[in-house]
């Protein structure tokens, strides 16, 4: 797929970036700005923001209840209004969410997601709240639409981005809609423009100059902006000792604990690396000279599946970790996939 397609793109500015001067200040992560400490008619820089195209204006304003604050844009037909936060750092996983509300009478679109400049301006691995078609749509590979959507109404999207396997899973109004959606890498070549690395993030309210050049306005609000690294650990099926519901310890024994790891369909408990898996804070035990680790593939629940099973000290629990009545087994696969699970475990009287 060309990137360069219209029909792809959720924004694409061939003008010249409003000049603000100097260095844009790098925001970290978490980033999160619901501009209530912003003045009404200022605009939002000493929370990050910075304008990439100008537009006709954009400021903070009162006038999209029930929200106080949120950041209002607008836009003539020919010049979108583009206005971004740079990220000091876009890791393999990273989420973001935003409030988005296309004016009843003086809005048409409403973008949200990361952006990029090289005397070409454009978003990528983006929403795009329309009220001239009634639909939110995603835009990252290629576009998908998710939901209907009403002009004069706040509209919650988010998107959890996984860079390593270039596809996103995303939200409407709390609801997951799309998963596994294919997205654009952090940094690629566009032919004919250069290239393009995505560590820009904002908000635009865009144009129709195509087809609705007699659109003298395009008003959108922005609130709740947020972006964060996402946790890349999964969670898992555990089996503590015979497997019931509860286990009870005696912590000085000097006997072992055996917990299994489920497979399921989709996660495969025998490519497990048990150098990296911990009990409470207790390794996997080890035997003989040469200190093998103590573990083993068999199909513990009879599903058909081969699971993992560890025997772990229990002299060496952590109680400080056992405080709550439950026991966290962490640990990797060989691929470096992090994964944690937890069961009841009791500690007896005494011990």
């Amino acid at each position: 797929m060309d990137r360069g397609d219209p029909r792809f793109l959720c924004c694409m500015l061939l003008v010249l970036a409003l000049a603000v001067g100097g260095t844009a200040w790098s925001a970290p992560l978490p980033f999160e700005d619901g501009f209530e400490n912003v003045a009404v008619g200022s605009y939002p820089y000493d929370s990050g923001w910075f304008p990439l195209s100008s537009g006709k204006s954009a400021s903070v304003s009162d006038l999209a209840p029930p929200h106080s604050n949120s950041f209002c844009l607008d836009t003539w037909p020919w010049l979108a209004r583009m206005d971004r936060v740079q990220l000091d750092e876009v890791p393999d996983q990273l989420s973001y969410q935003a409030s988005v509300y296309v004016d009843p009478t003086q809005g048409w679109v409403g973008l949200v997601g990361f952006m990029t400049h090289s005397g070409y301006y454009a978003m990528w691995n983006c929403f795009r709240v329309d009220a001239g078609v009634s639909k939110v749509s995603f835009f990252g590979e290629n576009a998908v639409d998710l939901a209907d959507y009403t002009a004069g109404t706040w509209c919650t999207v988010r998107a959890d981005l996984d860079y390593n396997a270039l596809t996103a899973d995303l939200w409407v109004d709390g609801n997951l809609l799309a998963e596994d959606v294919a997205i654009a890498p952090r940094e690629f070549y566009e032919p004919g423009i250069g290239d393009m690395v995505l560590t820009q993030w904002g908000v635009s309210a865009g144009t129709y100059m195509e087809y609705q050049w007699w659109n003298l306005t395009n008003v959108v609000y922005f609130d709740d902006l947020s972006v964060w690294q996402s946790s890349t650990t999964v969670e898992v099926d555990i089996a503590l000792g015979a497997g019931s519901s509860r286990t009870y310890v005696n912590l000085r024994s000097k006997g072992m604990l055996s917990v299994a790891v489920l497979s399921t369909e989709s996660f495969d408990a025998t490519q497990i690396d048990p150098a990296t898996v911990t009990l409470a804070g207790a390794p996997v035990a080890v035997k003989g000279k040469h200190d093998k680790l103590m573990a083993h593939i068999e199909d513990v629940d009879g599903d058909g599946l081969l699971d993992m099973t560890f025997q772990f000290p229990v002299q060496a629990l952590d109680p400080a970790e056992l405080t709550e009545g439950l026991a966290v087994l962490t640990g990797a696969t060989y691929d470096g996939q992090e994964f944690a699970g937890w069961g009841e475990v009791s500690v007896v009287p005494g011990g």
